[in-house]
């Protein structure tokens, strides 16, 4: 059995920010003299550190090639977790400012794909609420739900807005109703069925379809829905989350795509896409999900309360 103690002990006492820095710079360039350039060092000072982590921790983190430096396996856990460590480090200091500055208003929300044109009008309730000179500083990240609810549960979002996961795996989140929404079929003001009254989904069959991926909790929703009005797949599918992408396939190969009404919505407001009038009878409950534990900020609260009131108030999905 290998004994690990002596690694245990150098990352516990011995490790140090400098070396984690050093490990950062060395996977992101892969060149001893780039790193020397890029840390305003010397390149013989490069090697002696990198020489000097790698004895520490027992084990080595890069080869030399002719090409540069190739992360080992060990090189590339370590800098996974240096890049975590790192960014947990900006956020403390962000953090800290908050507490030095706390009439900074500062949250991290995180929107699933779909989702993000309930943030501007919710920003837009949040200012009137407060002098126009108020500090803002608002990250928004948009992802699947899937990926939004790790970064939820590490601190790196306040908030998640989202299709509410399985009940069994949320027991440690806080669930806010916001509304419900259907998926619509949209197509470019100018396709020929944006003018055709009285369509049907087999009438669609001989576009290109734009779909959400398989793997994503609102496909099978719509698949099921496909199911029920006996209708297939055409030959020609793509499946994106991308809005460029949507709107482009849309606007310039004549395809018809299926996405979430608050979007088509906002789309068809801009005159981008016109929203066809075919019934999917299926609908997506959309939630705000926030930490129980640590409590959210009183910021990330009072944003919690604006997206509320904003989804109660606008007919930005289908309300309950």
């Amino acid at each position: 059995m290998t004994n690990t103690a002596p690694l245990q002990n150098f990352l516990k006492r011995g490790l140090k920010l400098r070396q984690l820095r050093l490990l950062l710079a060395l996977d992101n360039h892969r060149h001893v003299g780039r790193v020397a350039d890029a840390l305003s060092i010397t390149q013989p000072a490069v090697s002696k550190a990198l020489a000097e982590l790698e004895q520490g921790l027992g084990v080595p983190l890069f080869l030399r090639t002719p090409k540069g430096l190739e992360p080992t396996a060990e090189g590339s856990c370590l800098a996974r977790y240096a890049e975590i460590i790192e960014e947990d480090l900006q956020r403390a200091a962000l953090a800290l400012e908050s507490v030095s500055r706390p009439q900074v208003w500062r949250v991290s929300l995180g929107v699933m794909h779909g989702g993000t044109p309930i943030v501007s009008p919710t920003l837009e309730r949040w200012r009137k609420k407060h002098p126009p000179a108020t500090p803002l500083d608002l990250t928004v990240h948009e992802a699947p739900i899937d990926t939004l609810l790790p970064l939820l549960r590490s601190g790196r979002l306040d908030i998640a807005v989202g299709a509410p996961p399985e009940s069994s795996t949320i027991a440690d989140l806080q669930i806010t109703p916001l509304y419900v929404d259907n998926m619509v079929w949209v197509v470019s003001p100018h396709h020929p069925m944006a003018k055709t009254s009285h369509i049907r989904l087999h009438d669609l069959s001989d576009y290109i379809w734009v779909m959400t991926p398989r793997a994503s909790r609102r496909r099978a929703l719509v698949d099921a829905a496909l199911r029920r009005h006996g209708v297939a797949e055409p030959a020609q599918v793509v499946e994106t989350l991308s809005h460029e992408t949507i709107l482009g396939l849309v606007q310039r190969q004549n395809a018809v795509a299926l996405v979430m009404g608050g979007l088509a919505r906002s789309f068809e407001s801009r005159g981008l896409v016109q929203i066809l009038d075919i019934e999917m009878s299926q609908v997506l409950q959309v939630v705000a999900l926030t930490r129980q534990q640590p409590l959210p900020s009183a910021a990330a609260l009072e944003l919690l309360d604006c997206l509320a009131e904003q989804a109660a108030s606008s007919s930005f999905g289908l309300q309950d």
